[in-house]
């Protein structure tokens, strides 16, 4: 009996010594500093990089789903991921590679083209090299840093050969440029830090510079940025007046020309087109489908405020009769109407308009240096009245109801650009939950739900 009692008291020691240095073992692979030297061989010329924190990562969704929150639909739809990865593809493979590290993205100019490839720290270069040996990917390592180019990317571009030497070339070398000081601001929350310059052959790059950050906290996630605007841009306008927020609002003064330029190549069947366009503002409260005998007609329930470089007439616009054809729809003194639904119109001046389904709305004056301003309800971008049949497809379309359940949880979006000086302007905005929905369980679902990680 003695020894009965003093062998389990000794199993139960042992069984309680296991457990507690797996504990310490976990604790110390997830808390230990883990080097990060493939942001020492980021390239000069990468036109963009994006930082990821995999420590800080990993750390926050592990504390978010198991700990914090105990989300049993984000759990379930992790099990039935990797339950299809192991049945499709068999077991996962050990690439070698340090993920509770910084992962970085990268993108360099080629032959005005340009070519994407990932930087990783490497703890096995053997296992690296073997398990990307018989893959689609051009790879190079040196020590514990490793880079990787996905061929198929790039085959009608770059030979691999070529391909290879310039992976060799960005694993061997060392750099000191100034894009690693804008994206190692390792600190608590901050998983994503991107920056960008504007390549040689991109000339209709807006900006010169931005350097962005991502931040988690309980119920929000933050963004935080600078951009510099380039000298064609230097003389970007502060917003001056704006529809009066409501639903999901939009305004801004940063309008780029190719935008301008693709509609006014649309509109050119109809023998019309619209001059550069200097201001935006509007407010979609919803989106509504009606029913026709040539179709469907999605009618977009908005405020729209548009204000041009040069004189516009709306009411010569909406009168060309090619276009009254295609659109189907009819025109009133200061209105015009699809079927039952009616949008008005103002000419407010001699260069800016007013189109929306109020006949008097309501405008604001913006005080700050805004340069844009975006703000209000997420659903107002996936509520959709109406259409019946095409109603119910768009609900089987699993991005749609990822992003429908995406915005239902979260409670508001506030975003704006400040004008600080004649080419900086400060970016800063939130992305804000509801009670009991945190960020990650509810980013993770977005992705599982709506199939993007598949």
């Amino acid at each position: 009996m003695y020894f009965r009692k003093s062998f389990f008291q000794f199993l139960s020691i042992t069984i309680l010594l296991i457990f507690t240095w797996l504990f310490l073992f976990f604790n110390q692979a997830i808390l230990a500093k883990n080097s990060n030297n493939n942001l020492l061989h980021v390239p000069n010329n990468a036109s963009f990089a994006i930082r990821i924190d995999g420590r800080e990562l990993v750390e926050k969704t592990i504390f978010s789903i198991f700990l914090e929150s105990k989300d049993e639909v984000v759990i379930s739809l992790l099990q039935e991921l990797i339950s299809k990865k192991s049945t499709n593809k068999g077991q996962f493979k050990n690439y070698g590679i340090d993920y509770l590290s910084d992962i970085v993205i990268f993108e360099i100019p080629y032959k005005r083209n340009s070519i994407q490839g990932i930087l990783v720290n490497i703890n096995n270069e053997h296992l690296f090299s073997k398990n990307l040996k018989n893959s689609k990917n051009v790879y190079a390592c040196s020590k514990d840093v490793g880079v990787i180019f996905n061929y198929l990317s790039f085959k009608n571009q770059i030979s691999i050969s070529e391909l290879k030497k310039i992976a060799n070339n960005i694993v061997k070398t060392s750099t000191d440029n100034s894009i690693k000081h804008f994206i190692t601001n390792h600190s608590s929350g901050k998983f994503i830090e991107t920056f960008s310059q504007k390549s040689n052959f991109d000339q209709s790059a807006y900006f010169e510079k931005s350097n962005i950050l991502f931040e988690l906290h309980e119920n929000s996630l933050m963004l935080s940025g600078k951009l510099s605007a380039n000298s064609s841009s230097s003389k970007i306008k502060p917003l001056n007046k704006i529809v009066k927020p409501k639903g999901f609002h939009f305004s801004s003064t940063i309008i780029p020309t190719i935008l301008v330029d693709s509609l006014n190549g649309w509109l050119n069947q109809f023998s019309i087109k619209t001059p550069l366009i200097s201001s935006i503002s509007f407010n979609l409260i919803e989106t509504k489908i009606i029913n026709h005998s040539s179709g469907f007609f999605v009618i977009p329930q908005i405020e729209l405020f548009l204000e041009f470089e040069e004189n516009f007439s709306i009411q010569e616009f909406l009168s060309s009769s090619e276009l009254m054809a295609y659109l189907d729809y009819s025109l009133q003194d200061a209105s015009i109407s699809f079927q039952d639904e009616k949008l008005y119109f103002k000419q407010l001046t001699s260069n800016s308009i007013y189109i929306g389904i109020n006949e008097n709305p309501i405008f604001k004056a913006v005080d700050a240096n805004e340069t844009v301003k975006i703000q209000g309800d997420l659903k107002a971008l996936t509520s959709i009245k109406g259409g019946g049949m095409m109603t119910a497809f768009l609900e089987m379309i699993p991005i749609y109801g990822a992003s429908k359940n995406l915005a239902k949880h979260t409670e508001s979006l506030d975003l704006i650009l400040v004008k600080t000086d004649a080419i900086t302007i400060d970016l800063k905005g939130e992305l804000k939950f509801k009670k009991d929905h945190y960020p990650m369980n509810e980013l993770i679902k977005f992705l599982l739900v709506g199939q993007l990680l598949d």
